[in-house]
């Protein structure tokens, strides 16, 4: 494809998300905050953070189903995160490189409580460390996301069996916990510069044990980024930065998992720069083979298909395109070759067979070029899903010579 024609693709098929009308045309609107009385933190309220994408409230196409992306810090992360997905997942510029996603972000209340795995009180010199004393509640704050936030969410939305945990610090360790105490609950892990050297790395010394299973990560991802937080000053060995390193190591050495691993280190980023760069490498990496190559869907319209198939089976979950980008490439289509847009609508109706929509064009397309048969078999199942549709019943009339 020529790179004008594939330009104007871009534009046509990028999304606005500066449409709002009327009193709230100034406002921009990112997410809603809700809450939930937990059980299981003894009658804590939590609130909690979420972000739809903007196809999630589309009245025009066939409702979707999303990914989740389970967000710790949540207060902390939740623009950067949710700016990423936008950009890579909703076809800006073109690109969709990631899926469109669900982000649920977890603010908090107790961090020290909630993101710690063991009870310490000690600090790291082996003195008393009274700021310790409410550690060790991390088993209760992850029971808490998998049987009451989870349910909650997949109950409130439109959610896909697929979950993304993400956590930086604290939150880092958090992750690799419910990687090793709860495998089943997500998809893919991100530990951000995680605290390993907690309680004399605790959770490393059990990295072997949990990687070394034949096949008992199968199916999942972890990435781990790790910042540069090497002090020209250190007088003693940096257990913070030297535990990621033992990790990275134990699980090249002993991973029979099947755990997919990605790690990288980031040397011009400190412990509080490196979310973002982290957030959106892991993303990448996690659905590696994901992006959409538009130029490619436009030459050959069986690539959609194929492509989408080849997602779903590396990630284990169904994923298909949308019948808005199908349609919009349609459209485009329609001005290029009569043909590829039939194969595309072919496709949407296909994979949506409840929607009028793609029947309807398909009977006009097949109307222009003389099929008339074809014409009047597509306009009548679209009238059959949308029986008040006064066009489509006057071009089933007309074609039919009533």
């Amino acid at each position: 494809m020529r790179a004008p024609t594939l330009l104007l693709a871009a534009t046509l098929l990028a999304p606005s998300v500066l449409a709002a009308q009327g009193p709230d045309r100034y406002r921009l609107t990112i997410g809603t905050v809700d809450s939930l009385k937990s059980t299981v933190l003894n009658g804590e309220t939590r609130k909690y953070l979420v972000y739809t994408p903007p196809s999630y409230s589309d009245t025009v196409y066939t409702p979707q189903r999303y990914p989740v992306l389970y967000l710790l810090d949540g207060d902390a992360h939740f623009h950067s995160v949710t700016g990423i997905i936008q950009i890579l997942g909703t076809g800006v510029n073109a690109t969709y490189a990631v899926p469109e996603m669900i982000v649920v972000a977890i603010p908090n209340t107790n961090r020290l409580r909630d993101m710690s795995p063991t009870k310490v009180t000690t600090g790291l010199d082996g003195k008393p460390a009274p700021g310790m004393a409410s550690s060790g509640g991390m088993g209760n704050f992850l029971s808490m996301i998998k049987t009451e936030l989870i349910p909650a969410i997949d109950a409130k939305y439109r959610t896909a069996p697929y979950r993304v945990f993400v956590g930086h610090s604290l939150g880092g360790i958090t992750v690799i916990q419910a990687l090793y105490t709860m495998p089943e609950t997500f998809n893919a892990y991100i530990a951000i510069d995680p605290s390993l050297w907690w309680d004399n790395k605790v959770l490393l010394k059990q990295a072997k044990d949990h990687l070394n299973k034949a096949n008992y990560y199968k199916g999942k991802t972890l990435f781990l980024g790790q910042a540069n937080t090497m002090n020209p000053d250190d007088t003693t060995t940096n257990q913070h930065f030297n535990a990621m390193l033992q990790f990275n190591e134990v699980v090249k050495e002993y991973n029979t998992s099947g755990l997919r691993f990605g790690y990288k280190y980031y040397p011009d980023d400190d412990h509080g720069s490196v979310p973002l760069i982290t957030e959106y490498e892991a993303l990448r990496f996690i659905f590696d083979g994901y992006r959409v190559n538009l130029g490619r869907a436009l030459a050959n319209p069986s690539y959609l298909a194929d492509h989408y198939k080849a997602v779903s089976e590396n990630l284990g979950v169904p994923f298909q395109p949308s019948e808005a980008m199908i349609s919009q490439l349609a459209g485009f289509a329609v001005g290029q070759d009569t043909a590829k847009a039939i194969q595309f609508y072919e496709l949407a109706a296909q994979m949506y067979p409840r929607s009028f929509r793609s029947f309807d064009r398909l009977g006009v397309l097949y109307a222009a070029k003389g099929e008339k048969s074809k014409a009047i078999d597509n306009l009548q199942k679209s009238l059959a899903l949308n029986p008040n549709n006064g066009l489509t019943a006057n071009k089933l009339k007309q074609l039919q010579g009533q």
